[in-house]
């Protein structure tokens, strides 16, 4: 009796549950309000790890935790898509330890504990508003998402719903040792990557702003190819483009498919 434990919870496990519908442009979807709110129960109960739209074909994906297949069965009952017409709908077990590690199995800390729940923006030095908002607009493409004249605080983005580029000019009465340590901050990498549709017109296009480019576009081990460049204040960006044809993915995607939306190979 001494070498048996005592009887506990079994352990969580993780279910993905796949739906494709093909057409991209169909008109029967659920309501956007009901899937957000059936993401938002799995979410307060803690279950809910990814859930994002699925590319060729079109369809979604949506990654929660359960003890064993018939809790998960149990969860999908108020699905919304559960019952769409001419469309797919799996329940498969999802291993971290082939779909791709970083994927916390432990339940996330409860609601107001403190808990990170995204990643708002990023702050890039720079030494002009004007020029450099100019800049990141006419030349990377990104819009304006929130931004106050009288502070000079600017938010630029690709997109709601994505994490937003901060411009910050340091101000001398923010004090010592704030501004120079700001200032010192200029013309260095910031760690920010972008993926591009293609490295070859991203470089032309930066070519012809005048752009400095760090070194040529080159092949990544991984498959992909990347480059690096510079705004006018020498702040160091990488872009990488992915060679879907050949399969080859950024070591990235190879973890977080599944929150970016995209489907694994193999599930």
């Amino acid at each position: 009796m001494g070498g048996e434990g005592r009887p506990g919870p079994k352990p969580k496990r993780l279910y993905a549950r796949v739906v494709r519908w093909g057409d991209p442009d169909r008109d029967d979807l659920p309501n956007g309000r009901e899937c957000h709110r059936f993401a938002a129960s799995l979410e307060t109960s803690g279950r809910l790890v990814a859930q994002g739209r699925l590319t060729e074909p079109s369809g979604d994906l949506l990654v929660f935790r359960a003890r064993d297949r018939a809790e998960a069965e149990r969860v999908l009952r108020t699905d919304p898509l559960r019952a769409l017409p001419d469309s797919s709908f799996e329940i498969l077990v999802w291993d971290p330890a082939v779909r791709g590690t970083g994927v916390n199995l432990d339940p996330p800390p409860a609601r107001g504990s403190g808990r990170l729940t995204r990643l708002e923006r990023v702050a890039v030095v720079v030494r002009d508003r004007a020029s450099s908002l100019a800049w990141y607009r006419g030349v990377l493409g990104l819009e304006v998402r929130d931004e106050d004249e009288e502070t000079g605080f600017v938010e630029l983005s690709l997109g709601n719903g994505v994490v937003a580029v901060s411009l910050v000019v340091p101000r001398p009465e923010w004090g010592e040792p704030f501004y120079s340590e700001a200032l010192a901050r200029i013309g260095s990498r910031t760690g920010i990557v972008f993926e591009t549709d293609s490295v070859d017109a991203l470089a032309l296009r930066l070519e012809n702003a005048g752009t400095r480019l760090p070194a040529p576009a080159h092949v990544e081990p991984w498959g992909g190819r990347t480059i690096r460049f510079t705004d006018p204040d020498g702040n160091e960006f990488l872009a990488f483009e992915t060679h879907r044809a050949s399969g080859g993915r950024s070591p990235s995607a190879r973890t977080t498919s599944a929150k970016k939306g995209r489907a694994p190979k193999r599930l």
